[in-house]
C-alpha cells in the first residue's frame, strides 16, 4: 500500500474514532439496526426530571454518579439539563443543551450540546418506549461507514425504581434487539 494511502486510512480511522468518542463507546459492524420509536410522543408528559438508572458506557459521562436529565418546554424546543456528580471530587458537572422532535409526532428527537467540543447537532435521541410516569428507554445510533456507534439509556422518574419498572424498560430493549449485556448500572446512592 502506498505511503499516502496508509496516511489517509490512518487519518480516517483516527477521525472516526475521535468523533465516536463523543457519541458512544459501543460499536457494531454495519449500519444502525432498525428499531421502533414511540409513535405518538407526548412532549408535555415527557418533560420533567429523570434519573439515569443504567446506560452503555459513554466517554462524556465517565467518572459520574448520580446522573439526572431534566427536560422543559422552551417554545418549539425542549431545554435539556444533564447533571452528574464527579466520583472523586464530589462536585457537580452540568451540561446544558436543547432537543427537538425530528419527525413529529414520533419519538425521534435530535439533541444538541453546544458546550461539548465536536458534538454534532441533532445527535439521535430516540425514545423507544416510555409510560411517561416511571420509565423511558432512549437509544442513539450513528452510522460511521462500515460500522456504527450506539448508546442506550434507561431513565426512571424515581431515583430507586422498582424491579417491575426496570423489567418493563428491559422488555422494550429486548423487543428492539438492543443488547442489555452492555448496560452499566448508574450509582444513585449518596447523591
Amino acid at each position: 500500500m502506498p505511503k499516502h494511502s496508509k496516511l489517509w486510512l490512518f487519518l480516517f480511522i483516527a477521525a472516526a474514532c475521535h468523533q465516536t468518542q463523543v457519541d458512544a463507546q459501543v460499536f457494531s459492524i454495519g449500519s444502525c439496526p432498525s428499531v421502533s420509536v414511540v409513535s405518538n410522543f407526548d412532549v408535555d408528559r415527557y418533560v420533567g426530571k429523570w434519573f439515569e438508572n443504567r446506560n452503555y458506557f459513554a466517554i462524556f459521562q465517565a467518572g459520574l454518579d448520580c446522573v439526572t436529565a431534566e427536560y422543559a418546554k422552551d417554545g418549539d424546543k425542549i431545554s435539556v439539563k444533564n447533571v452528574g456528580t464527579r466520583k472523586i471530587l464530589r462536585t457537580k458537572s452540568t451540561v446544558i443543551g436543547s432537543a427537538r422532535q425530528l419527525e413529529p409526532p414520533n419519538g425521534k428527537l435530535g439533541v444538541t450540546f453546544p458546550s461539548i467540543p465536536f458534538a454534532p447537532v441533532d445527535s439521535p435521541y430516540w425514545v423507544l418506549g416510555t409510560d411517561y410516569d416511571s420509565y423511558s428507554v432512549v437509544w442513539s445510533c450513528t452510522n460511521r461507514g462500515f460500522f456504527n456507534s450506539q448508546i442506550a439509556w434507561i431513565l426512571t422518574r424515581e431515583q430507586f425504581p422498582s424491579t417491575d419498572t426496570i423489567n418493563k424498560a428491559l422488555a422494550v430493549m429486548a423487543s428492539n434487539g438492543i443488547d442489555q449485556n452492555k448496560l452499566e448500572i448508574t450509582n444513585q446512592k449518596k447523591c
